[in-house]
């Protein structure tokens, strides 16, 4: 069996580690892969994921930003949420 790359999710593997802790806690994805979305580690319901990204982050997550990659998502949630603690 051959896996995708994850060179970018190892490059954000510190976010991706906060992520999976306070965010996907009850899920254990074994591996990810560059090319992941958040909906290919999470089953669940969107509604509640996109409920838990802007609880945990502080701010707006849209259906649209999470079809992006996982790595993508990860940095986009970082700045946001960096640029939203500045503002305060």
């Amino acid at each position: 069996m051959e896996f995708s790359p994850d060179v970018e999710i190892q490059r954000v593997s510190s976010e991706a580690e906060e992520f999976f802790e306070k965010v996907l806690y009850d899920e254990e994805p074994l591996f990810v892969s560059d090319e992941a979305t958040l909906w290919g580690v999470w089953m669940g319901d969107v509604d509640e994921m996109l409920e838990r990204c802007s609880a945990y982050y502080g701010v707006p997550v849209s259906f649209e930003e999470s079809q992006q990659p996982l790595w993508k998502l990860l940095l986009l949630l970082n700045q946001k949420r960096a640029a939203a603690q500045s503002q305060t």
